[in-house]
């Protein structure tokens, strides 16, 4: 089937409320951020990163190095079902192809000169990098990143939790209208909308094999 058709064909057996939101979502995802989470440990913070991008209407999350296995879906509260997780162990090959998919490496540092990610103005797409609780990012990522944001501290703490730091810098990285506004493309749009509608009806295969029985008979 070509992309879109199994949207297409399940459609008509969802709610009305819920076919709408699910073509609402899929026209405000981003390709904007790409968020990239290296060697993170913890399934807690992995699990909330995942529910804020989502909402935040970001898509792809890359994990490289080491990572949780589990998500804890109390706090995920389903995310995962609907962005795309892509694992690539390899850091250097990671690098390579989102530069190559036109992003910039960006660096997140709890102290350092780095740009407050609510002031980046530039319209370049970036590949946001967070690193585990313990270490933040390798040394490796640092010296291969193309920029480096910082939340700016007032108090005596100087880091925050990663998965607040992930939900601060998307929040705040998505008021650039070129990151906030920059589609997904049409193929990619009906892909997730065919992958969607698969995960909205329960019966969802039942009714496309019924449907191509039926379509076989006539031809």
């Amino acid at each position: 089937m070509r992309k879109g058709s199994i949207f297409s064909i399940l459609s008509p057996f969802m709610e009305k409320e819920r076919r709408d939101r699910l073509v609402n979502v899929v026209e405000n995802r981003t390709e904007g951020i790409a968020l990239v989470l290296e060697n993170l440990h913890d399934s807690h913070n992995l699990s909330a990163i995942l529910r804020s991008a989502e909402a935040f209407g970001v898509q792809y999350i890359y994990l490289t190095g080491k990572y949780p296995e589990d998500i804890n879906k109390a706090i995920s509260i389903g995310s995962e079902k609907w962005i795309t997780i892509i694992i690539e162990p390899h850091l250097k090959k990671l690098i390579k192809k989102l530069k190559d998919d036109g992003y910039l490496i960006g660096a997140t540092l709890p102290s350092s000169s780095g740009i407050d990610p609510r002031n980046y103005k530039a319209k370049n797409k970036i590949a946001l990098f967070l690193g585990n609780e313990h270490q933040g990012l390798s040394k490796e990522l640092i010296e291969s990143a193309d920029l480096f944001f910082t939340i700016k501290h007032s108090g005596f703490v100087k880091s925050l939790n990663v998965s607040v730091t992930a939900a601060i810098c998307l929040y705040s990285l998505l008021k650039n209208r070129f990151l906030k506004n920059c589609p997904l493309s049409t193929t990619r749009k009906n892909s997730l909308l065919d992958e969607w509608a698969l995960k909205s009806l329960p019966n969802a295969e039942k009714i496309l094999n019924e449907i191509k029985k039926r379509r076989k008979s006539k031809g």
